[in-house]
């Protein structure tokens, strides 16, 4: 595997003391413009250039966003109303912390991509016993986007209406729901949370340990990401994170997602999402397979990673969206950079955003 440039993150000299939530701490790379210090009321910080990209997307009373560049081993940062420290909800960008954890667990002898899931969770003689793991990773699997159980369906309505996460199974009760599920005899490529949920669980199973455990050790811990987390229950406070709103601008509540965490339950900073961006470009995960084309898969998908083109430049990429944010990560990996957006708001454009900022180092 490739070994990882130790990334570096530069920042203005001063901290603007905020009398709002937090103090403004702006990264840059060297030689770029800084937004001006304007005191307690300062809504940008960070690298001027990058403001100007993301100004007219975030600017609502309520916006609190951060975006990074990088590109040479550096990372430049923006923010509205946010900092360095500022957490995250990354929703379906954490699978490709599952594909990545897929691609190792094969390498280690744990799985292999025609796996059967019924090889690892109990799901008795159902119809998704039969879905192998590679099927899963390219949402060719059959499973619906969420539990297709009516009553779940209703409750989950009503969790949402409320601004609350409408997933927080535990392990029985994902796979109960699985179980449950009749597949179609022709699946085509469905996008489904469920399937990707199923996928971690059945990982972990295959290491003896939890998901949040394989992912601490195997993700986490080798690239540094120290303000990276896995809430999973309601008392798994989060530190620093921002006040997420749903679309129609209602406060939403903190997403634990219980069992369906390896589908969308990671927490983190753009700075961590940095540090892992680049362990894909040129660290430890350049390599990996699920950067590449899936077998079971038509091409667009390798392992959870949703992979494009732009010209001659192969890139992979993963939006994200919970009850209360958006997020997206955009990785171009002939030129070796990435774009990284976050916002507390669900339902907004960001992967544009993401693509506009990758053109400042066109």
């Amino acid at each position: 595997m490739a070994s990882m440039r130790a990334m570096r993150v530069r920042r203005p000299a001063g901290v603007i003391a905020a009398t709002m939530a937090v103090a403004v701490m702006a990264g840059c790379s060297a030689g770029a413009p800084q937004a001006e210090e304007a005191g307690a009321s300062t809504r940008y910080s960070g690298d001027e250039e990058l403001l100007q990209v993301i100004r007219p997307s975030f600017s609502g009373p309520d916006d609190i966003a951060a975006v990074a560049l990088v590109a040479d081993g550096e990372v430049r940062t923006a923010f509205v109303r946010a900092d360095a420290e500022t957490r995250f909800e990354i929703g379906s960008i954490t699978k490709t912390f599952t594909g990545l954890l897929l691609a190792e667990a094969i390498e280690r002898g744990e799985v292999a991509l025609d796996d059967p899931l019924g090889i690892h969770l109990d799901l008795d003689d159902a119809p998704v016993a039969d879905v192998t793991l590679g099927a899963l990773a390219t949402h060719q699997s059959g499973l619906p986007i969420f539990p297709s159980d009516p009553e779940w369906q209703q409750e989950a309505a009503a969790l949402d209406a409320e601004g609350k996460d409408a997933v927080d199974e535990t392990l029985d009760e994902l796979l109960a729901l699985a179980r449950a599920e009749q597949l179609p005899n022709d699946p085509t490529t469905a996008y489904s949370n469920f399937g990707a949920a199923l996928a971690g669980q059945a990982l972990a199973a295959a290491a003896g340990t939890e998901y949040r455990d394989i992912l601490a050790e195997r993700i986490l811990e080798p690239l540094g990401l120290e303000d990276t987390s896995l809430p999973i229950e309601d008392d798994d406070h989060v530190k620093g994170l921002a006040q997420g709103f749903t679309g129609d601008r209602r406060k939403a509540d903190p997403s634990t997602l219980g069992a369906f965490a390896p589908a969308g339950g990671i927490v983190t900073t753009v700075e961590d999402l940095a540090r892992y961006a680049q362990g894909v470009i040129d660290g430890p995960y350049a390599g990996s397979a699920a950067l590449e084309p899936n077998p079971f898969g038509d091409g667009d998908y390798g392992y959870f990673w949703a992979l494009s083109s732009r010209g001659d430049r192969d890139l992979v990429s993963h939006d994200g969206m919970t009850t209360g944010f958006t997020s997206a990560l955009l990785i171009d990996r002939t030129a070796g950079t990435a774009a990284i957006v976050f916002v507390n708001r669900s339902s907004r454009p960001v992967h544009e955003v993401a693509r506009d900022l990758l053109g400042q180092v066109d």
